[in-house]
C-alpha cells in the first residue's frame, strides 16, 4: 500500500475510535438524570457545593466536582473528598468524561460540576459533549478573563449562553443581561429562571462559618425549586454543604478579648470581586477601631496594580494601607499624589512575613485587616501564618447587623456602565414557576 492508502487507513479508524469514544460518553452521561453545570466568573466553587448539599440533605445521591487549584471530587456517601490528579499538561476538559465515568459506576442520580472551561469554544463543547447539562447556573457577568472571553462583557455573556441546555434550565442572578439569556433559552427550548437575593435571610447567612454572599446561596435555592426540595431542606443542606478549601473564613489573631480579624482577599484577584468582598465584611458589622488594607504586589503582574490604583484603592475605606510583595513604586505614587484615601501607608516590600507580622502586632484590637491583590508569594505565606497564629474560630452567627436591603453589588460595572451595552431587564420569571421535565 502506498502512503496515500495508510493516511486513509489511519483517518478512518481514528474517526471509528472518536465515534466510540463519542458514544460511550454519551451512553454514561444518558445514566445520570440530573446534571447541573455551574458557571460564570466568581462564586462557581461554592454554588456547586451548595447545591450538593442541598441534594444530599433531601436524600440525592449525589457527586460534586470543583476545579481551578482545588480541584476535587466529593460524594453523598463519604465525607472525604477526592483530589483530581493532573498530569504534566495540567487542567483538560477531557478529564470531565473520565469524571463521569466515576459518577455511574458510584450509581449516584445527579452530577453538580463547576464549568473548567474559559476559551468560549471550550465552553460549547464542555456543555454540548460532555456534560450535557439539563440545569446551567450562571453565577454572575463581570469583567474578568478578557484577554480569553472579551474583549468586552457582552462577549462574556456570550460565552456563558453557549451553556445554555437544550429542553433544560438556566439559573440566572438578578442582571441587566437576563432578556438577553431569555431570547438564547427560547431558542432552545428552556426555561429562564432569576435567583432573588430577597428570598435570603441575612440573619440565616451568618450561620455559615465561612463568608457567603447573599447571590450564591439564591443560586442554590433556586436549583432546589427547580428539583421540587422542601425549603427547609435546602436550607439545612446549604448549611451542611461541603467547604471548599478556598472558602473565606474569619481568622482571629491577637489578644483574646481584643482581637484581630483577618480576611484573605488575595485569590479575589479581580476589582469587582476585591469591593464585593470588602462591602460584605462591612455588611457583616465586624468590631473597626481599625481598618487595615494589606495589598500584595507582584512586578510581574504590574497590570493589575495599575488597575488597584484606580478602581479599588480609592473606594476602600480604611485607615492604613500596608504594601508587601514586589513592585509597589505605582501605589505609592498615587499616594504621594493625594489620589488615595489611607491616613497612613506603609510600605513593607520585599520584606520577610516575620516583619509584616512584626507591623500587623502593633494595630489596634478589635480590628479588620483585608488582604488584597494576589495571593501568590507574600500573600500565601502571610495568610498561613496568620492561620497558624489564629485564635479559636469563630462563628459569623456572632455577630449583628442593622437590616440591610441587598441589591446587585457590582460597582466597579457601576462605573463602567456608561460604557458598555445593557441589555433591557424584565421582571416577569419567577423562582419556581419552571415546569419542564428533566430530561
Amino acid at each position: 500500500m502506498n502512503e496515500l492508502t495508510y493516511l486513509l487507513l489511519f483517518a478512518t479508524v481514528a474517526l471509528s475510535l472518536g465515534i466510540i469514544e463519542r458514544n460511550r460518553l454519551r451512553k454514561n452521561i444518558n445514566k445520570i438524570p440530573t446534571r447541573v453545570l455551574v458557571n460564570g466568573i466568581r462564586g462557581k466553587s461554592t454554588v456547586t457545593r451548595l447545591i450538593m448539599g442541598i441534594m444530599k440533605e433531601n436524600g440525592d445521591r449525589v457527586v460534586g466536582k470543583t476545579t481551578g487549584t482545588s480541584a476535587r471530587m466529593f460524594y453523598w456517601d463519604q465525607e472525604e473528598e477526592e483530589p483530581i490528579i493532573r498530569g504534566l499538561q495540567g487542567p483538560n476538559i477531557s478529564e470531565q468524561k473520565h469524571m463521569a465515568r466515576k459518577v455511574v459506576k458510584r450509581k449516584a442520580d445527579a452530577f453538580v460540576s463547576e464549568c473548567m472551561a474559559v476559551n468560549p469554544e471550550y465552553q460549547k463543547i464542555f456543555q454540548a459533549q460532555l456534560v450535557q447539562a439539563n440545569i446551567t447556573v450562571i453565577t454572575n457577568i463581570m469583567e474578568d478573563h478578557l484577554d480569553v472571553m472579551g474583549p468586552t462583557v457582552d462577549d462574556i455573556a456570550a460565552a456563558f449562553s453557549s451553556t445554555i441546555p437544550k429542553n433544560g434550565y438556566v439559573v440566572i442572578p438578578e442582571t441587566t443581561y437576563q432578556r438577553y439569556f431569555e431570547q438564547i433559552a427560547k431558542k432552545k427550548n428552556s426555561q429562564v429562571v432569576v435567583a432573588r437575593e430577597s428570598d435570603i435571610d441575612e440573619e440565616y447567612l451568618k450561620k455559615f462559618s465561612f463568608m457567603i454572599f447573599p447571590e450564591n446561596a439564591a443560586l442554590a435555592l433556586a436549583v432546589s425549586d427547580i428539583l421540587e426540595i422542601d425549603r427547609d431542606v435546602a436550607l439545612r443542606g446549604m448549611l451542611t454543604a461541603p467547604v471548599d478549601p478556598g472558602a473565606m473564613r474569619v481568622h482571629r489573631f491577637g489578644k483574646e478579648l481584643a482581637p484581630k480579624y483577618f480576611f484573605n482577599g488575595f485569590a479575589a484577584n479581580d476589582a469587582t470581586s476585591t469591593l464585593n468582598i470588602w462591602d460584605r465584611v462591612k455588611d457583616l458589622d465586624y468590631p473597626m477601631n481599625h481598618k487595615t488594607i494589606i495589598m500584595n504586589c507582584r512586578d510581574d503582574r504590574m497590570d493589575r496594580t495599575l488597575q488597584f490604583v484606580d478602581d479599588v484603592l480609592p473606594h476602600l475605606d480604611a485607615d492604613s494601607l500596608v504594601l508587601i510583595g514586589r513592585g509597589t513604586s505605582p501605589i505609592v505614587q498615587a499616594h504621594k499624589d493625594g489620589k488615595l484615601p489611607f491616613e497612613n501607608l506603609i510600605n513593607l516590600e520585599k520584606r520577610s512575613v516575620d516583619v509584616v507580622m512584626e507591623e500587623l502586632e502593633k494595630i489596634p484590637g478589635n480590628s479588620v485587616i483585608y488582604g488584597i491583590g494576589n495571593i501568590k508569594g507574600s500573600g500565601e505565606e502571610l495568610a498561613a501564618v496568620i492561620e497558624e497564629k489564629g485564635l479559636k474560630e469563630v462563628s459569623l452567627e456572632d455577630y449583628r447587623t442593622d437590616e440591610v436591603t441587598f441589591l446587585p453589588n457590582d460597582k466597579l460595572a457601576e462605573r463602567r456602565r456608561s460604557k458598555q451595552k445593557q441589555p433591557v431587564s424584565s421582571n416577569d420569571v419567577k423562582v419556581g414557576t419552571a415546569q419542564l421535565p428533566l430530561k
